[in-house]
């Protein structure tokens, strides 16, 4: 047009001008309404495969998993995911922590970086630059949200503005994963439902960087992050982390759009469940040590950052150990694990019924009974009569109110 100006009448520029403006708003009005086609029916989706009452898996497990969840909008996303990467709009992960010197340190992870997308911490420039997340974030995910609360009342989701909170993450390297966490925490206590979508275009199952869900006394479940593939759980009950990527993966984007949905149901303990979710989060850190060490390891690399945070994790672990009637309750714990453990290798090794020869399934059933008989030889310290005691207060423990035993630890730790 501009090439053009000195050569058209003004009225033929004009004219020219108005329809290619007119285009231009067709097409946006055309996204639009695909994105807000693509978050209704993504809800709608999602809430079969979550199902709803008593039988539905995202309320019987605590996860759903949904692939092909956005069709031709996830390509829309990931195209202006990598625009703001290459405009330099994406945030590091950083946090502080004390050092050893008493003084607090600030901490900038190269692997991790984000762009927060729901309207109340949308930057300016991240909004010009990605106008279909953006639109998404600010109501299309409201659409997502109010179909997923129609088909699960007994979550209680909340669907009013700033009850959704939507967030671009990318990361890749060595250390490009997550520690162990679950997303309600003091400073997002009110998170009911948290929803995955993996836009990582081209992702080989080598490549790692699995999202592992380790629901509460419960085998882990590695899930790949394969392009558009959304995955629903409960936010307040299940523990997860990401594992580092390896090989080619280690230099492949990873990226993730992530959507919290506030409830008014967090930490209610699901119907006939023996262990409520603020007691799951209260004991994970002493149940799942090996595990949180691990992950911490795998997320920072040597250093200041990583001693600083593993010694903060072992000292949660060791408060929740030091307490006699919580220490009780996770040594059962973890004989439960322990147990359920040898049960699924015992499933996964039973020969078929024409190879009597490799009969693995006979040892593992024999380690079992031996275990149940000799339980002190694996979790060592308690008596027989002990451990009928601390199941007796186990089970009673595990039925109260999960206040109570959240406040005696703030309590000691103060």
């Amino acid at each position: 047009l501009a090439q053009g100006s000195s050569r058209l009448p003004p009225a033929q520029l004009a004219m020219v001008a108005s329809r290619v403006l007119g285009v231009v708003g067709n097409w946006d009005a055309h996204r639009e309404d695909s994105a807000s086609a693509a978050a209704a029916e993504l809800g709608s989706q999602l809430a079969a495969v979550a199902g709803g009452g008593s039988g539905g898996e995202l309320l019987r497990r605590g996860w759903a998993v949904l692939d092909g969840a956005l069709g031709r909008l996830a390509k829309d996303f990931a195209a202006e995911a990598e625009g703001l990467e290459a405009k330099r709009l994406l945030t590091r992960h950083s946090f502080e922590f004390a050092g050893e010197d008493g003084c607090r340190h600030a901490y900038e992870h190269e692997g991790r970086s984000f762009a927060d997308l729901d309207c109340e911490r949308i930057r300016a420039e991240v909004r010009v630059a990605a106008p279909v997340l953006a639109a998404f974030a600010e109501r299309h995910a409201y659409t997502f949200a109010r179909r997923l609360a129609t088909a699960l009342p007994e979550l209680a989701l909340a669907t009013e503005p700033g009850s959704v909170q939507v967030k671009l993450q990318l990361t890749r390297g060595v250390h490009g994963c997550a520690p162990c966490h679950y997303d309600t925490s003091d400073s997002a206590a009110s998170r009911q439902v948290t929803l995955l979508i993996y836009l990582n275009k081209g992702w080989s199952a080598d490549f790692g960087g699995e999202l592992e869900l380790i629901p509460f006394l419960e085998g882990a479940k590695n899930l790949e992050p394969s392009f558009d593939r959304a995955v629903l759980f409960l936010s307040d009950r299940v523990l997860h982390r990401s594992l580092p990527p390896r090989g080619l993966g280690l230099e492949h984007p990873r990226w993730l759009l992530t959507v919290w949905i506030d409830g008014l149901a967090v930490d209610r303990a699901a119907p006939g469940g023996q262990w409520g979710p603020l007691l799951q989060r209260l004991l994970a850190p002493a149940l799942y040590a090996e595990e949180y060490d691990q992950a911490l390891r795998e997320s920072l690399p040597p250093g200041d950052a990583q001693k600083a945070l593993l010694a903060a994790q072992a000292s949660e672990a060791r408060s929740l150990e030091e307490d006699e009637e919580l220490a009780e309750m996770i040594g059962d714990l973890r004989d439960i694990l322990a147990e359920r453990a040898l049960v699924r290798l015992a499933s996964c090794c039973s020969p078929s019924p024409c190879d009597p020869v490799n009969d693995v399934s006979s040892v593992v059933v024999a380690a079992t009974a031996a275990f149940r008989e000799d339980r002190t030889r694996f979790v060592g310290r308690r008596s027989a009569q002990s451990r009928s005691r601390s199941r007796s207060r186990t089970a009673a423990t595990g039925q109260r109110n999960d206040e109570n035993v959240l406040a005696r630890k703030k309590k000691k730790k103060k």
